[in-house]
């Protein structure tokens, strides 16, 4: 299989098959990989600042583009494939067929895929960079071989491990009757060792995860009855990392905890009520998963200069002087809440740290004279200040709020001027 890696530049990462470029963010982030198409939790990922670049996921719920880190770095070209060893299998982001379907699995084959240009054979993404093999001789959930099957049975059978209805392709145990699994249950056992509890194996039920805090009592969980400890399978196929060294977040090591805390976030300053947090063993610093690898230096697009003060300029609620924030190299009290900053309402996941800050002239207006002056959002003409008595009702034109002549922003109020 050949290696493919990225092309870096400041910071920014040019994949091949993908028309804009992407960002390595090293974050927690609960999101869909638009390449193989798993919802879960990521650590570290690849995001698309485009606005027009969104994924339409299930539901049809609009997400921003992101790739996990290791389908970003996948091959784009596949050589020796054990579905196909005959010929190279090329990374594609053409348009499938409404009917085409994998070639390997027989899945509804979606965007991006491997294709042979020779013969025209498609697999899918997944199936292109993790091929699932045709007989596993001792799987963990069953006593005996388990086959590959591509195709899903015309009568409903349900998978051994989850409990779940199988639709697609599967693993089947060919010496006993109506024994199946999915691709992804094969490799668990109805009971399951994992880092996060080590003392006792977890078997499923449904309940909430430890994790995650999700209530899925629809679905199959695993669960310690003696410690009153349960993971939703999806942390259990792909837990987060249990330490984490980040040199930006925290000098000292991070390490994860699975069990309940009251705490406050030293990041964010948001209570983390029924959250499992990282914390560091040599100091009192806690902190939200989703709250590491945020970014020293950015530019949001509420602000011009890099982002002192009471008040958040995104949402105008207190900003705590004890917990982390942004604030503004220029201006001496303008701060953002951690929270706020990094929303992707308001930044578009480039860090700054390092790089070289222009102080533009951003004033919103420039005075002409004594109480002339010319306002950005009213750039034609020339405003003079007006004086405004309490039973007028004005909208300011600027920023849409009522004006009244003693407010302390009144130089900013359009429609505190009129063209002389």
């Amino acid at each position: 299989m050949d290696t493919f890696v990225p092309i870096h530049v400041y910071s920014v990462v040019w994949l091949p098959v993908h028309v804009h470029p992407l960002f390595p963010i090293a974050m927690f982030t609960k999101s869909v990989c638009a390449w193989c198409h798993l919802e879960g939790i990521m650590y570290g990922s690849y995001v698309c600042n485009e606005v027009s670049c969104r994924l339409i996921h299930k539901n049809m719920v609009s997400r921003r583009f992101r790739l996990h880190k290791e389908c970003a770095e996948a091959p784009v070209e596949i050589n020796h494939h054990p579905c196909h060893p005959e010929h190279a299998l090329l990374l594609t982001n053409d348009s499938p067929t409404e009917d085409g379907t994998c070639d390997f699995c027989g899945q509804k084959l979606l965007s991006p895929y491997y294709t042979c240009p020779t013969c025209e054979f498609k697999v899918d993404f997944i199936c292109g960079i993790k091929p699932s093999p045709s007989a596993i001789e001792h799987p963990v959930c069953h006593d005996h071989q388990l086959v590959f099957l591509k195709k899903g049975r015309e009568e409903e059978v349900h998978c051994e491990v989850c409990k779940k209805s199988i639709s697609g392709p599967s693993y089947s145990c060919p010496e006993c009757n109506n024994v199946y699994f999915h691709l992804d249950c094969v490799h668990l056992s109805k009971e399951v060792n994992h880092p996060c509890h080590s003392s006792h194996p977890l078997k499923i039920i449904a309940y909430e995860c430890r994790l995650c805090t999700t209530t899925r009592p629809e679905e199959m969980l695993c669960h310690c009855s003696i410690c009153n400890f349960t993971l939703c399978l999806s942390c259990t196929k792909l837990p987060p990392p249990l330490v984490v060294d980040h040199s930006k977040t925290h000098t000292h090591t991070l390490r994860l905890i699975s069990s309940k805390l009251a705490f406050t976030c030293k990041v964010c300053g948001i209570d983390g009520h029924r959250r499992r947090p990282y914390i560091c063993l040599e100091c009192d610093f806690v902190i939200h998963g989703h709250c590491i690898g945020f970014p020293h230096v950015i530019n949001i697009n509420r602000h011009d200069h890099h982002g002192r003060g009471g008040r958040c300029g995104v949402c105008r609620r207190n900003v705590s002087q004890y917990y982390g924030a942004y604030s503004c190299s220029v201006c001496p009290n303008y701060t953002v809440h951690t929270r706020c900053a990094t929303n992707y309402t308001t930044w578009n996941y480039e860090e700054l740290e390092g790089t070289h800050e222009k102080i533009q002239d951003i004033a919103p207006f420039k005075v002409v004279e004594h109480n002339l002056i010319r306002h950005f959002s009213h750039s034609e003409h020339t405003l003079r200040l007006l004086k405004v008595h309490d039973d007028d009702f004005i909208q300011c034109e600027a920023c849409f709020r009522l004006v009244e002549f003693n407010w302390p922003c009144l130089q900013l109020h359009g429609m505190l001027f009129f063209s002389p």
